[in-house]
């Protein structure tokens, strides 16, 4: 009976010894398993915020290009004068870029010397800035700064157009000198300014002697090139503050602030010579022509635009009634 007993709990240590064995082998390969997915979890999870990582520096440098892309524009966009959008371009990028040294430049001879310039094309720049040089290009990202040139040009090109318009909005396209309207505003100005502190203001209007003559013998076209001529000599006879424009048909006015009558006689009388002595090149054609002039001045013949006019174009008439090619002024006889 003892053996018996014996043998039953042998064979029950053996039963529970194959049982912890089998239990102890299955959860050290559930262990070894976890560990495993565990690891490969820490893998796919590290390679995902290398990826966000990445991802992100891509886009905070994407951000940076809008960022630096919109404040170039901003600062371009506040003026259509050239030189005032090469200035905000220059100090724009050189705040972005921390940069020490740039500048535009005709020659990209610097680049040549050795100098450490690099230098980088502008193809719509005006004849006195061709290129965009840096010194300190190591601290620029090219790709960037050619994006932010590419905006410049396009600044550029808008201030050259709107140059363009009003230029033709404020020229005579014949002459090339100032339209009636736009004279008209800067006399209306200057005569305020006048009245303001107490100054002469002269207006003169010319006429070309016989002008129908010259376009029935020659044809029209030699009378336009003797308009344009005569608008030339007046053009380069005038003060930096005098201005002159085309009245209409074969008039001219002139405006001379600051300018008593007696004086604006004086240089009419000079104009006048100018204009005489003259031979205008119409096509195979040599013209001598001459003008009449009539004069009025603020305060002495009139204190509103209107009445001046009114009293130079008297002035002009009598000038024509009594023989053309001479000077009459208001007032005097």
């Amino acid at each position: 009976m003892f053996i018996l007993a014996l043998l039953s709990e042998i064979i029950t240590a053996l039963v529970i010894l194959r049982w912890l064995w089998n239990n102890c082998a299955f959860s050290l390969d559930n262990i070894s398993q976890a560990a495993s997915a565990k690891e490969n979890l820490l893998d796919a999870i590290e390679e995902r915020l290398r990826y966000i990582q990445e991802h992100n520096l891509q886009l905070a440098h994407a951000v940076d290009t809008e960022i630096g892309l919109y404040e170039v524009a901003k600062e371009l966009s506040q003026s259509l004068e050239e030189e005032e959008v090469l200035s905000a371009f220059k100090e724009k990028v050189s705040a972005i870029f921390n940069l020490t040294d740039c500048s535009f430049i005709k020659n990209p001879s610097l680049e040549n010397r050795g100098s450490g310039y690099n230098v980088f094309k502008i193809s719509a720049a005006s004849p006195g800035a061709h290129y965009f040089a840096v010194r300190d290009f190591g601290k620029i990202n090219r790709a960037k700064t050619l994006v932010l040139l590419g905006e410049l040009e396009l600044f550029l090109k808008r201030a050259q157009l709107y140059k363009e318009i009003q230029e033709l909005s404020i020229t005579d396209s014949l002459t090339g000198i100032y339209v009636r309207r736009y004279f008209l505003e800067r006399l209306t100005e200057e005569l305020l300014r006048a009245k303001q502190g107490g100054f002469a203001l002269t207006f003169l209007l010319l006429d070309v002697d016989n002008f129908k003559s010259i376009n029935d013998t020659y044809g029209h076209l030699a009378g336009d090139a003797a308009l344009s001529g005569i608008a030339g000599i007046l053009q380069s006879s005038l003060r930096s503050i005098d201005m002159c424009a085309r009245f209409g048909g074969e008039e001219f006015c002139l405006m001379l602030p600051e300018t008593i009558k007696e004086q604006a006689f004086l240089a009419a009388q000079r104009l006048r010579l100018k204009v005489e002595e003259s031979r205008l090149k119409a096509f195979n054609e040599t013209l001598a022509c001459t003008i009449s002039i009539g004069i009025a001045s603020y305060p002495d013949d009139a204190d509103q635009i209107n009445a001046l006019i009114d009293k130079a174009d008297k002035a002009l008439y009598k000038a024509k009634a009594q023989g053309r090619n001479r000077v009459c002024a208001a007032g005097i006889k």
